[in-house]
């Protein structure tokens, strides 16, 4: 049986396993997908002890961005976002590569929401999963009118730097600022914030007399759920894109690159919603 997980610190909250073990029981993969705990001084071991036993690993924070220099190829998109998510053993070569399925999951999950009323996107966060949403934008033909909000845009990893190596030029402005007043506008809004950074936000939207029924919602964090930010969006007329549904999109491209098949999106879909439910 081949190994494969979700990498991190903390990941014991994960629905990856669960979404995963469906897909290779229904294909019949030989793949046992379970839960890595891995805080970042644990990397260099965990990338190191990669072999022909392992089907591939996804990563969460705090490794996305950690790492790329650790391994012995980095596909292309991941480059240019310069975040991977997912991280494959290739035996022929006795590689370790790495790929971003991300900007998949976030354009997918969006697509099925429905139409973007307007190519207009607000992006909340400045590190790997902002320069995920960043290369989604373009997916989905946002390219000009895309602002990046975020608590400090600069240092390690920052999504400016991925925005330029995107020849991106997104408005820069602060968490605190009034952003609540650019949303009936916007027509798209992505969360990649940790939970609760959003609060503040979302009590001035709260308070404020807006109709965001033109506004699509992702918050990428699904636990708890909703978020304030999505409850409050949500109740002034937003379209919600649950996190959960980046996340399966993200992981159906994960399971084709760990066993070159392509996994029956239903059963992922399922046994993610029975958990949930469960939960």
């Amino acid at each position: 049986m081949k190994k494969a997980g979700i990498a991190g610190y903390p990941v014991d909250h994960s629905l990856s396993p669960v979404i995963h073990n469906a897909a290779y029981r229904d294909m019949g993969e030989d793949i046992e997908y379970g839960f890595y705990p891995t805080p970042l001084e644990q990397l260099d071991d965990l990338i190191g002890g990669l072999d022909d036993t392992w089907a591939g690993l996804s990563l969460t924070m705090p490794l996305k961005q950690a790492v790329i220099d650790k391994l012995d190829f980095v596909d292309g998109l991941a480059k240019t976002v310069g975040a991977v998510n997912t991280v494959c053993y290739q035996p022929s070569g006795g590689q370790v590569v790495g790929f971003n399925t991300d900007v998949y999951g976030i354009a997918q999950a969006v697509r099925e929401s429905g139409e973007i009323s307007t190519p207009s996107a607000i992006i909340l966060g400045a590190r790997a999963t902002a320069s995920s949403a960043l290369a989604a934008c373009v997916e989905l033909g946002i390219k000009q009118h895309i602002t990046l909000a975020a608590r400090n845009h600069g240092g390690f990893g920052s999504a400016v730097a991925a925005a330029s190596r995107m020849d991106l030029s997104p408005s820069l402005v602060k968490l605190t600022d009034n952003i609540e007043s650019s949303l009936a506008g916007t027509g798209l809004l992505v969360s990649t914030l940790p939970g609760g950074v959003a609060d503040d936000l979302a009590d001035r939207i709260t308070d404020a007399n807006l109709n965001l029924s033109g506004l699509t919602v992702l918050d990428v964090n699904y636990h708890p759920w909703p978020s304030k930010l999505v409850a409050a969006t949500e109740a002034r007329g937003a379209t919600i894109v649950p996190g959960w549904a980046m996340l399966l999109h993200q992981a159906v491209s994960q399971v084709r690159l760990f066993t070159n098949r392509t996994p029956d999106v239903g059963v992922m879909r399922a046994a993610l919603e029975a958990e949930l439910a469960r939960r």
